[in-house]
């Protein structure tokens, strides 16, 4: 009888561990106890994606460039850890091609099984210059049942007031392009809250000669490099 008692309050402590969850974590439909603790490996720093000499994404804490993602910005001195990220899952564009440095999206597959209902795909926002972020799903209008196959069929483009989400439709070279309003405030997902008179723009035009000041326009992360402590 003790030991049923213990296995309870531990199966009671897990549940409620698991009801604590971050707003990111209800935003992206992943249930994560708040009190595990995270491995934690001895992998170099690599830099997956780079906007501009000063701004950019590293991948940090990581096994088969799979850890944490970091944005950086060492002009203004900003440093935000985003999330944990599978590099190699997201095999779309991204483009951010914002001069003030305000908006920044950093895009990400679903590492779970997708089941019958498919996967939701989210992209990570700031509109603060990296200091914050907030969640939206980008393949909104797009079931998906293999996340990394279905992320090369999209775009994600950054501007001085907008994302533009872009995706392959057909099989003759057609697109589809949805403008998402940014600026300072503005909220997607469960909590949208957008200004008056501001909505997304569904079937627009994505305007031409955008690029990163970098040029890069994917990840890129070298799954040869493994922590040493792994084990």
């Amino acid at each position: 009888m003790k030991r049923l008692r213990t296995i309870v309050l531990l199966l009671l402590t897990f549940l409620a561990g698991c009801q604590q969850m971050s707003a990111r974590e209800f935003e992206t439909g992943r249930v994560v106890p708040s009190d595990l603790p995270k491995k934690q490996y001895d992998s170099p720093v690599q830099v997956i994606y780079r906007i501009d000499d000063y701004r950019f994404v590293t991948l940090e804490n990581y096994d088969h460039c799979f850890g944490d993602t970091w944005y950086n910005d060492t002009h203004t001195g900003v440093r935000t850890l985003v999330d944990d990220m599978w590099v190699g899952g997201f095999l779309g564009k991204l483009i951010i091609d914002d001069p003030t440095g305000m908006n920044v999206v950093i895009p990400k597959v679903s590492t779970n099984l997708c089941g019958d209902r498919g996967c939701m795909n989210y992209a990570a926002y700031s509109t603060d210059g990296g200091r914050t972020f907030n969640w939206m799903q980008y393949d909104r209008d797009h079931i998906s049942y293999d996340s990394v196959e279905a992320s090369k069929e999209y775009t994600l483009s950054v501007t001085a007031d907008s994302l533009y989400i872009t995706r392959k439709w057909g099989n003759f070279g057609d697109t589809l392009t949805d403008r998402y309003p940014l600026g300072p405030g503005y909220v997607y997902g469960k909590n949208a809250r957008l200004p008056e008179g501001v909505t997304i723009l569904f079937s627009t035009t994505l305007p031409k000669g955008l690029h990163s000041p970098s040029g890069q326009d994917h990840y890129v992360c070298d799954a040869s490099i493994r922590p040493t402590n792994r084990h």
